[in-house]
């Protein structure tokens, strides 16, 4: 299976193209300055789908079919919804009439280079989470999605916009590119699945604390968007760089709602210092981070070195920002490892892994030998999956 990270990344622009024009369609409707703060090319596991769109109080699903066939999905969160409401003057007549207006705008770019028409059919509601996989999956479970962040200045909150293609539509839109295939996409859906699964354990092994929840997606980001990965809340943790045949710049962050709570979780029972939290810190960040690493290297039969922890306490966008000055000089699109666990209420670890656009073909290579593995992440022998230090 041929695997090409370059012509994925192509692709991509599809996805941020589309957001603007689905922007600049919203600008023309209500008068007011649009912008899309994030745009990104998605690969999620269907079962993991409703999180990755999230809760929203208002989700509205505009159907297409023709050329290519699925579904956009908007979810407005609530005061952008009022402000919209309110500057068009349709009241709750608005945000229905919002989301085919931002469908139109991005469908449109397909259409243009499509032989057949592509129908926009009537905005609906959407009744339950279990209605948003179905018809998604493209091969494994694997969902491919196009997301965009959708903002107007001057308003608070944003609208997510999500185009999900239908499954069988898309193969066959991808069947003149092995590159694109439905079953090389699956492997990269399976590469962050497994990358998670080593975050969620090792986590675990060295807390005690059993993950609430896990979530994962690989991202095809414009570089410009790669800070507006994670907003502009504090975060701590740490930041590493690895060296081996995959080169890789990777952040593990700790989003913690109550301070100290990190610190808590890792050493439970005491009142620890700042420079002892700092170093327990980076000990866990360096651990979690081996962990993705070294299944990485175990799917080259390598070994892949990592740095010393970089310990970093400051918004999630401050952090990314750095990464992004860095890979710009390389690619303008950016290939990301996304990884979430939320630990208990308190603290949540994001890892984000950016491997070098120099190394697309290694890591296509690590993506084809995970998917077709079932081996589980493997342990340092000094942490067990218990949470006991042996």
């Amino acid at each position: 299976m041929r695997v090409d990270l370059d012509s994925l990344a192509s692709f991509s622009h599809t996805g941020a193209e589309g957001g603007q024009r689905a922007a600049d369609a919203l600008e023309t409707l209500t008068g007011v300055p649009a912008h899309c703060e994030l745009s990104r090319t998605t690969l999620v596991d269907a079962d993991g789908l409703a999180a990755f769109l999230g809760d929203a109080a208002t989700r509205i699903a505009v159907p297409f079919d023709g050329a290519l066939a699925g579904r956009a999905l908007v979810s407005f969160e609530k005061p952008f919804a009022a402000r919209v409401a309110e500057e068009t003057g349709m009241g709750g007549g608005a945000l229905p009439e919002v989301a085919n207006i931002l469908t139109s705008g991005f469908i449109d770019g397909w259409a243009e280079d499509a032989a057949d028409t592509i129908d926009i059919e009537p905005p609906e509601a959407v009744a339950d989470d279990d209605s948003l996989v179905e018809n998604v999956a493209i091969a494994d479970g694997a969902a491919f999605v196009f997301e965009s962040r959708i903002g107007l200045a001057g308003v608070e909150g944003t609208c997510q916009f999500a185009v999900l293609p239908a499954a069988e539509q898309f193969v066959d839109y991808l069947a003149d590119d092995d590159s694109l295939s439905s079953d090389a996409l699956a492997s990269y859906a399976q590469l962050t699945a497994h990358s998670a699964d080593a975050v969620a354990d090792h986590l675990g092994a060295m807390t005690g604390i059993d993950p609430d929840a896990v979530e994962s997606h690989f991202d095809l980001v414009p570089v410009e968007d790669v800070p507006l990965l994670l907003d502009d809340a504090a975060y701590e943790g740490a930041v590493f760089e690895s060296d081996g045949p995959v080169n890789t710049v990777l952040a593990v962050l700790f989003d913690q709602s109550e301070a100290g709570a990190v610190a808590d979780a890792l050493v439970p029972g005491e009142d620890p210092d700042a420079a002892l939290a700092e170093s327990a810190v980076a000990e866990l960040g360096n651990i979690t981070a081996s962990g993705v690493l070294d299944g990485w290297a175990n799917a080259l039969d390598t070994t892949i070195d990592v740095s010393t922890p970089s310990h970093v306490h400051d918004d999630g966008r401050a952090v990314l920002d750095t990464v992004a000055a860095a890979y710009g000089r390389h690619a303008d699109t950016v290939a990301v490892v996304d990884a979430t666990v939320a630990l208990n209420d308190e603290v949540t670890c994001r890892v984000c892994a950016f491997p070098s656009p120099e190394d697309a073909d290694t890591v296509a290579e690590i993506a084809t030998e995970l998917s077709a593995s079932d081996a589980a992440p493997e342990f340092p022998p000094e942490y067990d999956t218990g949470g006991e230090q042996s």
